[in-house]
């Protein structure tokens, strides 16, 4: 029987591809706000196109932006990639199903939490400004942790703190290796969110997929 639904954050819960463009044209305004609009929307595909849908060490990934954009003025790698995890996380586009699936999830006893991996700064604030912090019974940041998904350590850990069995869980992600193999690994049911950087890539047959959050609640 399930007894909880937990949940990846981005490409999951919020539209991670949309808010990294508000990132991004922010994070233009601010730091080459002279550049014209074109100038600016082509810096902005070049970050979108190398930036991994976010799987990237962020230090290397600014220095190589400022190395393509001959930017002899940047603040340097490190200081953008602190501006990064300290900034990004107020640009959230929350699905517009997001709330009324954990709302009806928890109306129906059934528990929710999130399992997101990154940085603790840039999650937290992520989730302190997502608006759904009062529908989730538990919040995990692998930051917090010495382990992150894949790691079944993870799900097991998350499954512990809700005073249940892996397997009394559906785990939901958008992520081939992360979110699903991980939950796979600690013997949670998947399911996989087809979205984002990854969608359509390393599908699984013996995985269900659903196309948006309101399909979930037809596996509870």
């Amino acid at each position: 029987m399930i007894k909880a639904v937990l949940f990846d954050f981005d490409e999951t819960l919020q539209d991670r591809t949309l808010a990294f463009d508000h990132y991004a044209k922010a994070f233009m305004q601010e730091f080459l706000p002279d550049l014209s609009e074109n100038e600016k929307e082509n810096k902005i595909q070049d970050m979108i196109r190398t930036g991994n849908g976010g799987y990237v060490d962020r230090v290397k990934w600014y220095s190589e932006l400022i190395e393509m954009w001959g930017w002899q003025d940047s603040p340097g790698a490190e200081a953008l990639a602190r501006h990064y995890d300290e900034k990004f996380g107020y640009f959230n586009v929350i699905f517009k199903d997001a709330v009324p699936l954990l709302k009806e999830l928890r109306a129906r006893g059934i528990k929710t939490g999130v399992i997101t991996n990154g940085p603790s700064v840039l999650q937290h604030t992520k989730m302190d400004n997502s608006g759904l912090l009062p529908y989730l019974d538990v919040l995990v940041v692998s930051g917090d942790l010495d382990f992150a998904k894949p790691d079944p350590k993870i799900f097991e850990y998350t499954a512990a703190k809700l005073g249940l069995k892996c397997g009394e869980c559906i785990y939901v992600g958008d992520h081939p290796v992360n979110d699903i193999e991980g939950a796979l690994s600690a013997g949670m049911q998947p399911l996989r969110m087809n979205f984002g950087w990854f969608k359509n890539k390393a599908l699984r047959s013996d995985v269900s997929v659903i196309e948006s959050l309101s399909e979930v609640i037809q596996y509870v």
